[in-house]
């Protein structure tokens, strides 16, 4: 039997972990739109790390679910889904530059 706080926490991210289906989209991009419909948010302001330049790099989001007072942070590699979703979702986007 499971005690109240297996039936609400177990599920909120081992579901998410799932493998990702066939897609033309990226698993990590995936990951969080899944999050976000399982009611996760994007708790503060993201954290962009670029390589070479700004056309390539990591977003690093942290996410948080209000109801089981879970947070956990992904990291997601830049693709032009991921920006529009950022930028739709009016999230603040924080450049960070390797040595800061």
């Amino acid at each position: 039997m499971l005690t109240m706080t297996e039936t609400i926490l177990e599920p909120l991210w081992s579901r998410l972990q799932e493998p990702a289906r066939p897609s033309t989209k990226p698993a990590d991009f995936l990951l969080l739109l899944s999050a976000l419909d399982e009611g996760w948010q994007i708790l503060e302001a993201v954290r962009w790390l670029p390589f070479n330049g700004n056309d390539s790099g990591l977003y690093l989001v942290t996410i948080f679910h209000p109801r089981a007072l879970l947070t956990r942070a992904i990291s997601i590699r830049h693709a032009p889904e991921v920006a529009a979703l950022l930028k739709n979702e009016s999230v603040i986007l924080v450049n960070t530059q390797p040595g800061d």
